[in-house]
């Protein structure tokens, strides 16, 4: 069997019609016939994905309870080429979005992120959680170096992946901290813009406040191993914890002041549900810190792969 250029990992579970878009966005790129996608598929009892008879999907059926993290490092060990690209069942991949990548790859880069674009901005508070999560990387921007890159869709050296061994589960938990760890241990890491993806957020503040929750819970664990935090430092957090909502609404109007001035009257606009949902990150945080990640990360997988999202159809 031939080796193809390029893995392209994807978990899905039971949001079916968006999930078969995400399929559907990977096997029309070009390059396809030497791509190998990986399809983990959670969806206990759901049926097929079309398109996942194509020769170039390889399907993984696994156990419902099968979290995020284990899923997506199973794929790592099981991916045959050197290049190692995520896409989340919630996004589609724009034309050219392998192709970028691998172009990429060809420089000295450890992982390689795309410019993000909203897959569903007229919905809710979509394009609001968008700015939150993705401003360094949404469209337009530029390609070069980066410190952080998009997580969950990222593209990766699988021989780096590899060599963390069995921190590497842990590592996949949080994106962020994956990164943090590369530039830490000397790895640079590169900002494609041609390699165009959509992201479909979130749309009511009660989910997106579910979310961070679970999500940062696990992180914060994983932020202060990976910068040694003391004890006085993760104390200082947890004391600080009704502040930080406050901080970070002041460090991101002053970042998009800088690097994306047309987002910052949406932003300020915005601050209300900012400081609702940045709580929620930041109790979650705090509490890993207290009584670690506990069940989590089962939660979190369950949110990110289960929770509905409105999305805009292809074209729009």
């Amino acid at each position: 069997m031939t080796t193809p250029d390029y893995s392209v990992v994807l978990v899905v579970g039971t949001q079916r019609a968006r999930a078969g878009l995400a399929l559907e966005s990977l096997l029309a790129q070009d390059g396809i016939e030497r791509t190998e996608v990986l399809l983990f598929d959670r969806g206990e009892g759901s049926p097929d994905l079309p398109g996942s008879d194509h020769p170039s999907v390889i399907v993984h059926r696994v156990p419902p309870e099968t979290v995020f993290s284990a899923a997506r490092t199973a794929a790592v060990h099981l991916a045959r080429a050197p290049y190692v690209g995520f896409l989340e069942e919630h996004c589609r991949a724009r034309p050219g979005w392998i192709t970028a990548l691998l172009r990429a790859h060809q420089g000295p880069w450890a992982a390689v992120g795309g410019e993000v674009h909203h897959g569903n901005g007229s919905f809710g508070i979509s394009r609001l959680i968008g700015i939150m999560n993705y401003y360094p990387w949404l469209a337009p921007t530029t390609s070069g170096e980066r410190e952080m890159l998009p997580g969950h869709n990222s593209s990766f050296r699988r021989d780096v992946l590899l060599s963390y061994g069995d921190d590497l589960e842990r590592l996949l938990r949080a994106d962020v901290s994956l990164f943090q760890q590369l530039v830490a241990d000397g790895h640079h890491l590169f900002l494609e813009a041609d390699a165009k993806f959509e992201h479909f957020n979130e749309t009511q503040l009660s989910s997106i406040v579910r979310g961070y929750f679970f999500w940062h819970r696990g992180y914060g664990v994983e932020r202060a191993r990976v910068h040694n935090w003391s004890l006085a430092r993760r104390s200082l957090y947890v004391a600080a914890t009704p502040l930080i909502p406050f901080y970070f609404v002041a460090k991101l109007v002053s970042r998009l002041r800088r690097v994306r001035p047309d987002l910052v009257a949406e932003a300020l606009i915005g601050t209300p549900k900012i400081l609702v949902a940045q709580l929620a990150s930041a109790s979650g945080q705090a509490l890993g810190l207290l009584l670690g990640p506990g069940n989590t990360e089962a939660k979190f997988s369950d949110y990110e792969l289960n929770e509905p999202r409105k999305f805009d159809p292809p074209g729009v």
